[in-house]
């Protein structure tokens, strides 16, 4: 599928509905389909009804920085490396700019779960990657922090959507049992990881 290496990604579950979009295409992959520009103009209406349904695409901003990426992650069955790379650095630890690989299940998690949120917002992200010592002084500072959390893994992510109920955002996210589901109304975020089915 090619897979960049260091990410950790596993093949995506049957029954993903994919976007209905091909926007997030750059110009070096839209070149590789053989286009030229005259070409790219004229086949853009055929392009969208052939290809979009093989273009996966995710949205976030972080709550910390206000950074926002809008970015096709994967494309005709294969993991995007430059779009990986990018939602690698927008997750990393904003407390000590260390950056880490995500895992493709959580990503594949996130599709599915904004599909079933029927929205166009993106995903306000609380907490994504956190490096152990970022990890260390939380969990010493509040009881609800897991020492061995996955965050550390790139396996977890903390997330609200606008525009949409945090209650709803849990129902839907535990009915997709995908993975680990904490419910935080308290902080305003839902907790969402790729670790054992369960939820808090």
């Amino acid at each position: 599928m090619g897979l960049p290496p260091g990410h950790g990604l596993r093949e995506t579950e049957k029954g993903d509905r994919p976007l209905h979009t091909h926007r997030g295409l750059d110009r070096r992959r839209f070149l590789q389909l053989g286009l030229g520009a005259a070409g790219a103009f004229i086949g853009a209406p055929a392009l969208a009804g052939n290809r979009a349904k093989n273009i996966r695409e995710l949205a976030f901003k972080d709550t910390h920085t206000g950074e926002f990426l809008k970015t096709a992650y994967w494309v005709d069955g294969n993991y995007e490396p430059e779009a990986l790379a990018a939602i690698d650095h927008l997750l990393r630890d904003f407390r000590t700019g260390d950056v880490h690989p995500i895992d493709g299940g959580l990503l594949d998690y996130l599709y599915a779960l904004h599909d079933e949120m029927d929205t166009h917002e993106p995903f306000h992200v609380i907490s994504g990657y956190r490096s152990p010592k970022t990890n260390a002084t939380l969990a010493a500072a509040s009881g609800g922090v897991a020492k061995k959390s996955l965050h550390m893994k790139g396996m977890a992510i903390d997330i609200r959507i606008p525009g949409r109920r945090l209650k709803d955002l849990r129902a839907a996210a535990i009915s997709l049992r995908r993975g680990g589901v904490g419910y935080y109304p308290g902080s305003d975020f839902v907790h969402v990881d790729v670790g054992r089915v369960r939820s808090w």
